[in-house]
């Protein structure tokens, strides 16, 4: 009996061709996979560092514009708020820390999350913003014009 040849190949050589592609689709499929999933992984920690980021950034300014309070009662009531605010947008990271430090003149908020995927990867994000005083301000301002205008009518 003889093996019929399809276009010049024998019957043999076409399905050893076949085979060769579930080969190598096994090889390249996990890799596919990890690739996908890292990228993925990669995009869930990006999203959440950007939470931490503006959740921090959010209570720093709220925390500036409660300006007479005392240091010690505003970071208690930051501390409060900064791990409510951020525990409910995180999807990958956990909250490790969340404090706040209040001197006189600047309120910071730090976050810190932690996940163990690929490896473990870490996020540390902290914003500071400026505790102003307009009525000291404004109070400034007007003693600088008075002074401007003291001058003006003493030279003219």
């Amino acid at each position: 009996m003889e093996i019929k040849k399809k276009s010049g190949k024998s019957a043999g050589t076409a399905e050893w061709k076949s085979g060769s592609f579930t080969v190598e689709a096994s090889l390249l499929l996990p890799v596919l996979i990890f690739i996908i999933f890292a990228f993925f992984i990669l995009s869930l920690y990006l999203h959440d560092r950007s939470v931490l980021a503006s959740c921090a950034a959010e209570l720093a300014g709220k925390g500036a514009l409660r300006k007479y309070e005392t240091e010690e009662h505003l970071e208690g009531w930051l501390a409060v708020q900064a791990r409510g605010l951020a525990e409910e947008k995180l999807l990958l990271l956990e909250l490790r820390e969340a404090s706040a430090e209040v001197t006189g003149n600047t309120v910071s908020v730090c976050y810190e999350g932690y996940t163990s995927l690929l490896g473990g990867l870490r996020a540390r994000e902290e914003e500071t913003a400026e505790r102003l005083n307009p009525v000291n301000f404004i109070r400034n301002s007007r003693r600088l014009n008075n002074l401007v205008q003291e001058n003006r009518s003493d030279g003219g």
